[in-house]
This record gives C-alpha cells, structure tokens and sequence, in this order.
C-alpha cells in the first residue's frame, strides 16, 4: 500500500541522523572486539532503549578509500533505529577490526564473547536491560548461538538463513565438499581478516579512539593466525574429524553442540529460510521439531538472505521481489523484538508455528506443524521403461555410467550462500545425462509437503561414489523444473536403513561391485503438483559447479537395482494446504 510504503521510508530517512559511538570492549581474556553502537535520532539525553545486537563476520563498518567512514548500516538496522531500538554491532574476535584469532568459524570463543557483550550492553547507561540479537547468513548463526551463553538480559533472537548445521549445510553435504561455494568464501574471509580493500572495496573502519590506526594494524596482525576454512572443510571428512591448529571438529562449531544450553535459555526465536538456500529449511525445520525453545517459522521461496524471489515457477527472466517483501519481513522482525523486549500486545502470538511458500501455486500458507497432521506418504517406483510407477514392476537393473559434467548451474541452492540470485533453469538437457524415471500425467493435483526419502540399492565399479537426486516438475509442455534435492556419499550411508552420522566410526568402506543399500533425505518441500504434470526423479553420480568430485579421477559406473524392495521414492503428500 502506498501509506505503508511512504510511512516505512519516512522511518528510514529518520533514523540517518541516529547517534552513533565506537569503541572497544574488552573480553573475560583479554582480548578486545571492535563495536559500533547507534542510538535513535532525536532521543533525550538520559533516553534507555531495547538494544538488539548483531555479531558479524562481515565487518561491522567500513571506511572509504580515503579513510572517511561510511554508512555501513543496512536497512533493517534503519527499520529498527527508527522505531526505538539501539543497535550494537560488533566484529566477531579474529575478524574486522576486534583483536584475536579464529580457530574454527562458530567456535566456543564466540558463546563465551557474546556473553561477555550482553553483559556489557545491558549495564549501558543508553540500554533499558533488553537485549535481542539479529542478523543474515554468519550473523544469523551468532544470534542463535548467542542463546547458549544463557544470559538473562537476552530476551528474542531473530535467526536468519543460518548454518544450523555447518558439516551438512554448506560445509560437506551429503558427506562431499561443497568445493565452488567454500572455497570462494575461504578467500573472500580471508581477504576481509587481512584488511584487504579489494575483496569489499573499502576497508575495515577503525574504533574512534584508535585515530593513527596503530590499534587497527596490531589486531589485522593477530588474524595471520586464523584457520583457512577452505583447507579445513576439505579435509573434514568427518563431523568429528579435527581440524584446525585447535583441533575443533565440525561437530562442535553446530546449533546441536549446544542444543541442551541453547533450550535451557528458553529464548524465543522467530526464524526466516528458505526452501531453495542450502540447508536452511531443513535445519529451521529441525530445530522447531526438537528444540524446546518458542519458535516462529518463516520458508520462503528466496535466494540466501531472502531478498529475491527464486521459485522456478515465477513469471519473467530475472529473479523478482520476495514474498513477502523485504519491507514486510523488516516489520515481522521488528513486531517480534516488540512482543518480546517491549512486552507490547501485538498479533505476534497468534502467528502460526509455520508459515511457509507453496511452489507451484505460489503463495504463502499456514500451520502449527509441518508437515500438515493429515500427511501420508505416496510411494513410486522406477521400472524398466523409464516410468515413475505407483506399483513395483519387474526386477531389474538399471546401469548408469556417471556423467561427470552434469550440474545444476553457478546459480543453485548453494552457490547463493554468497547471497547471489537463484536461478534453477529448464533441467531437461541435464535429465538426458542423467538416469531419470518419470511418472504418467497425474490425475488429479497432488500436494508434496515434507521431506521426501529415496530407498536404492546399488553397485559400483570403484570404491566410493556419490548419489544425487533430484525432484523434478515435468508440465505438459515438457519443461522440466527443479523442487528439490538430496545426496548421498556411499561411504556415510548409514546402517540398517538409518540416517548416516557422518561420523568417522560409522563409516562403511565400498567394495567394488558389492551391492549396498542407502537411503537418502531430500530438502524439505512444499510443492502443489497440477493435474496433468508428471513427477520426475532424476539421479546423477556428480555436480560438476558445486561439489568435488567422487572418487577424484577416472570413471564410475552405478547399477541401481530395481523391483520390490529394491528402489523406491517416498512422498509426502497432505491436502491443499491454507
């Protein structure tokens, strides 16, 4: 609406005269983060506000190339600003321009320093006692993990996009290094630990006090020391391997590691993903399942960062505005923080657990679970002419030669971690290399809510290979559109139909042309497939722009058995959903 529209930028415009300090706080060891506090504009001197925090790896602000500071704030900082919140930023230890170094990325420092910022905050003559924490991507992650540190004054957290699991989403998932997306952000990182004006195009913006900057170089130097995340995740194979001069696995740098802190905390978390960002919705997801704490639940169809629509089935060529908007995202964030550090009486908790995008019919729906209460699952079966059945045929066996060169593009769920659009173009050339079943038209719509599972059996020519497997929207045009995905290294695959652990000890060694069973949990959907469409399951040993390879070299050749007990796709399927 117009109003509205007007009324959020005359918000916006109020908060560029917001007050605004730096300065250093000293942590339990010694070591000092850089910190930016901004206060309204307009505010009386002896004024106490919320104040809400955001923990980033990104730089909490930057200055030109002539040393002049820039306006780092983005535009939900301004949103909050504007309606009477304080907002912290601070430089993570080891990153910006804060003193200290990275043993791993969300390591235990990070629950220790965040503590040690509430505290500080909190006792801020400018802060009413309320603290909330928010952030996008790294920030989003620091938020939730920040609950772990089980301070009093924190009272919500906004989680956005965050690496709820960082082994499985988007360090090595399905057990294979995510190479392309990690690699990039290892260099970009780093470029940002070591001050480096080309990677950002600007440079880190000292603290106030520090006017010659000398403070400034002794903490750039302090990073030399940092972890290469790059060399680290690659050499992971494991969730619990070491990695790191302080040998921090994975498994310890996850929202798991801390689940029993993070629930005694018992801080609300309203949190945002997305059905097509890594592994966003599934970790949001699990987290509403397992964790006591009060939860809201937004998936949108978005890229990473939810700032561009990007269902496969949207209008046009390039990728347009989110639903819901930016704008109103903005003001779901902010109506949380309002319930819970202001205690205002708001429509907050009458929200549903869950809102979440229907592909297909492109629209935003309900509930208080997900999936729905009336789900069942619908099974199909691939058989010896190329159809996804409903009934099991014949035994039989399909033999795939691995085409190596397949790829879901440089623009898919995990090449957007980079926070770049999602663009998930016709897969039927790719269908074409790979080994693909499809079903008859479908009678009547069916509605896919949940995680899909795929049970195989299979053999391979070497002795460690990849599954991945791909659901796919064929309409009757035949364009053949992406829903979702879900992989498989033959060497996690988890015993007696369980899910793999990833865990050095569960490993299970392939043996040439010995037949295995495996089991693979493709990311949660929700997607209403019409009448007339057909189903499509698409399998391919590699993703040439996203993962490395498995095995490293040579050729690879699966045989996938079909028939009773053999191969089948489990769908959860439920009735329309509102």
């Amino acid at each position: 609406m117009p109003w509205r529209r007007f009324a959020v930028l005359a918000a916006l415009v109020a908060s560029l005269v917001a007050q605004e300090h730096s300065q250093y706080v000293p942590m339990r060891d010694g070591v000092r983060l850089a910190v930016d506090v901004y206060l309204p504009a307009n505010r009386a001197a002896d004024a106490r506000h919320p104040a809400l925090l955001e923990l980033t790896r990104y730089w909490r602000s930057r200055i030109d190339a002539a040393g002049r500071p820039k306006d780092s704030r983005e535009d939900l900082d301004r949103h909050f600003l504007a309606h009477g919140y304080a907002v912290v930023k601070i430089d993570v230890r080891g990153s910006g321009a804060s003193f200290g170094w990275r043993a791993a990325e969300y390591g235990p420092e990070e629950i220790l320093d965040g503590h040690a910022i509430v505290e500080w905050v909190s006792r801020q003559a400018w802060c009413d006692g309320n603290v909330g924490a928010y952030g996008t991507s790294y920030s989003g992650t620091t938020a939730e993990l920040l609950t772990a540190s089980n301070h009093p004054a924190l009272k919500a957290v906004c989680v956005g996009w965050s690496d709820f699991d960082v082994y499985a989403s988007p360090g090595r998932p399905y057990g294979l290094f995510c190479e392309q997306f990690i690699r990039q952000w290892s260099r970009v990182v780093a470029g940002l630990d070591r001050n480096e004006a080309g990677v950002a195009g600007a440079g880190v913006r000292p603290v106030a006090d520090d006017v010659d900057g000398a403070l400034l170089r002794a903490a750039i130097a302090e990073h030399e020391r940092n972890v290469d995340v790059g060399d680290a995740v690659a050499a992971a194979e494991f969730r619990d391997t070491p990695i790191g001069a302080a040998g921090v696995p994975l498994a310890h740098c996850t929202s798991a590691h801390w689940r029993q802190d993070i629930e005694k905390s018992r801080v609300p978390m309203l949190v945002l993903a997305s059905w097509f960002d890594s592994g966003t919705a599934a970790g949001a997801l699990e987290r509403l399942r397992d964790y006591a704490n009060p939860q809201k639940l937004l998936i949108l169809a978005s890229n990473h960062g939810g700032g561009l629509h990007a269902s496969p089935f949207a209008k046009g060529p390039r990728p347009g505005p989110p639903i819901p908007s930016e704008t109103e995202q903005f003001e779901q964030r902010r109506q949380f923080f309002d319930r819970h550090l202001r205690g205002l009486a708001n429509d907050v908790d009458r929200w549903p657990a869950v809102r979440w995008f229907h592909l297909g019919e492109e629209r935003l729906v309900g509930g208080d679970v997900f999936p729905p209460p009336d789900s069942i699952v619908r099974t199909f079966h691939p058989d010896a002419s190329g159809l996804l059945a409903t009934v099991a045929g014949t035994a039989g066996i399909d033999e795939h030669v691995v085409d190596f060169g397949v790829s879901t593009g440089r623009a898919n769920r995990w090449s957007t971690q980079m926070g770049t659009p999602v663009r998930l173009p016709d897969r039927e050339r790719m269908d074409d290399r790979m080994c693909s079943w499809t079903s008859a038209p479908l009678a009547e719509d069916l509605h896919v809510i949940g995680t899909p599972v795929l049970h195989f059996r299979c053999a391979v020519d070497r002795d460690d290979g990849a599954v991945l497997a791909y659901l796919e929207d064929v309409d009757p045009e035949g364009r053949s559109r992406y829903v979702t995905e879900g992989g498989l290294r033959l060497l996690h695959r988890g015993k007696d139909g369980a899910a793999p652990t990833f865990r050095q000890a569960d490993a299970q060694p392939v043996v040439a042309g010995q037949w295995l069973d495996g089991k693979i949990e493709l990311h949660p959907t929700s997607m209403g497939f019409a009448k007339g469409h057909r189903i499509r399951l698409a399998i391919a040993g590699a993703d040439r722009d996203t993962f490395a390879r498995v095995p490293a070299g040579g050729e690879l050749t699966i045989r996938f058995a079909r028939g009773a007990g053999m191969m089948r796709l489990d769908l959860p399927t439920a009735a329309a959903p509102r």
